[in-house]
């Protein structure tokens, strides 16, 4: 739709932002090991809309395994930032959306809405996510 493509186009640019995702994951979403995964696991990126809006918010530290490859604090892998201060909710969709539809990815759009939903429901929440806690409450699929 209209819609999606202009998420989808404004994702791009703030995927591709100074010091924005593409700086870790990389213009072409493979990462860089050994610290940064690639945006390909469908687990992690098309997975749980909520869990993906809250890492994107607050952030992330802590081991995590992406691609069957693990990452972390002892390879190296420095926290995620959360763009929360950073990012509006249509920002946030949009480069959720960006990635959802890039990389390999085909997979459904998120909408400002849904953002705007668990920021409210985070507001009083600080720190990163650790992937642990993030998992409990939103286990990952099965591929």
């Amino acid at each position: 739709s209209k819609e999606e493509l202009a998420l989808f186009n404004l994702g791009r640019e703030v995927y591709n932002r100074e010091a924005h995702c593409g700086t870790c994951h990389q213009a072409d979403g493979k990462g860089l090991d050994p610290a940064f995964p690639a945006l390909t696991d469908r687990r992690w990126v098309g997975g749980s809309d909520e869990r993906l809006i809250k890492l994107v918010l607050k952030g992330l530290y802590g081991p995590i395994v992406v691609n069957g490859k693990q990452y972390g604090p002892a390879r190296g892998t420095p926290p995620m930032t959360g763009f929360e201060s950073l990012l509006t909710d249509r920002e946030v969709a949009a480069v959720l959306t960006y990635v959802r539809q890039s990389f390999g990815n085909n997979l459904p759009p998120i909408r400002p809405a849904q953002v705007a939903k668990v920021r409210a429901a985070e507001k009083d929440r600080n720190g990163f996510w650790d992937p642990a806690e993030l998992l409990r409450q939103h286990p990952l699929e099965s591929k």
